[in-house]
């Protein structure tokens, strides 16, 4: 993992935590005590594939490269060497805002200028754009606040976010990109429901109806792009099914494995769930559980939210992908990417983006089996 790797801390899903190979903080997550056989695989039907080829691309941020990197050169190499479909950015709060009343969208515009010389080139695949907007992006420590925002003896991020400038950074970002020529969707806040603490932070999770607000705000200025809600998901969907369950209430209290994530509140939220996919982290030691194992349930977990997010209108997609080890593990190897790709291709998702990609400028080896991986998911 790179210097600030992929947001998150030790992650969800039961045991992981959600939404980056980054998570270097720690989480409350339940450990992995359980024994494979605990959890059979479903009785599910496939779910049948996307009735046009998925897009397939990664996610991008300065935030993830090593200091002294310039973004706008990395970006580039990625875009030559991966040929993606899609990338999503983030619109970092404390970035575009140097002040409270000023906005300063010149590293975000070098990004997306990056990804159109990339589309003129002769022989690219064209690339489109997924924007993320919120005080909960992308790349630990998941919430990223300007640096003039005074933090002190604030216990609550949605208390933080009740400003006029962040209203202004939400709106303002919006309106600036709605008509883009090369956005493809919009991912309001990233795993907004799930806590993320840091420094005076006690509860970095926003409730639904701030969720809410904003997803309106942006229809109020673009009904053109769908809008994107990510989440993490239990160890297991076994898990998920018995949190909604009437008897939610009992499993919580006994011992054992908890659920983890809300993607069953997360699809109701926008016009697409975003589910994060990761099977090797600092909270899924090897020993109990194998990554094999851990990528067969996630596959698992595919079926199921696809099946919830079809009877409800909406899209799957995979918006993180594991594809890089955690950072302070080495336990994913680049045969658990290429296995990933294999099991998770298919199932109904319209969308992956592959997590952690930054570290590939660095490994020829990762590099090149990354592109055969993208070349797996996309059939």
């Amino acid at each position: 993992m790179l210097s600030s790797g992929p947001s998150h801390e030790t992650r969800h899903d039961g045991a992981e935590w959600g939404s980056g190979w980054r998570r270097s903080s720690p989480r409350p997550w339940q450990p992995y005590l359980f024994p494979a056989a605990a959890f059979p695989t479903l009785a599910v039907d496939p779910a049948p594939l996307p009735l046009s080829p998925p897009l397939v691309g990664f996610s991008f941020s300065p935030a993830a490269l090593p200091s002294g990197t310039n973004p706008e050169d990395a970006l580039a190499r990625l875009l030559s060497a991966l040929q993606p479909d899609l990338v999503r950015l983030p619109v970092y709060w404390g970035t575009v805002a140097p002040t409270a009343t000023t906005l300063d969208y010149a590293a975000v515009d070098l990004m997306i200028k990056t990804i159109k010389a990339h589309n003129a080139i002769k022989g690219s695949r064209h690339t489109e754009v997924v924007l993320v907007v919120g005080a909960r992006n992308l790349v630990y420590p998941e919430v990223h606040l300007p640096g003039w925002l005074d933090t002190r003896d604030v216990h609550r991020l949605d208390t933080l976010l009740k400003t006029v400038s962040y209203h202004a950074y939400l709106e303002s970002t919006f309106r600036r990109y709605a008509s883009l020529s090369v956005l493809r969707a919009w991912q309001v806040e990233n795993e907004p429901l799930d806590n993320a603490r840091i420094n005076q932070l006690t509860d970095g999770a926003l409730p639904a109806s701030m969720i809410g607000a904003e997803v309106d705000l942006l229809r109020s200025i673009d009904l053109v792009h769908q809008v994107v809600v990510t989440t993490f998901n239990s160890s297991h969907v076994t898990l998920d099914i018995r949190e909604a369950s009437a008897l939610g209430w009992l499993y919580a209290h006994l011992p054992g494995a908890k659920p983890a994530g809300h993607p069953a509140e997360a699809l109701t939220m926008g016009d697409t769930l975003g589910l994060d996919l990761y099977v090797v982290t600092k909270s899924t030691p090897l020993d109990v559980i194998t990554a094999s194992t851990r990528i067969a349930w996630k596959e698992e977990t595919l079926d199921y939210w696809h099946a919830q997010a079809e009877s409800h209108g909406r899209a799957l997609w995979v918006t993180e992908m594991q594809a890089t080890p955690w950072i302070g593990t080495t336990g994913f190897t680049v045969d658990d990417l290429v296995a990933s790709a294999l099991a998770y291709r298919g199932h109904g998702v319209s969308v992956y983006l592959l997590w952690g990609v930054e570290n590939w400028l660095d490994s020829p080896e990762s590099m090149q089996v990354g592109i055969e991986s993208i070349g797996l998911l996309r059939g």
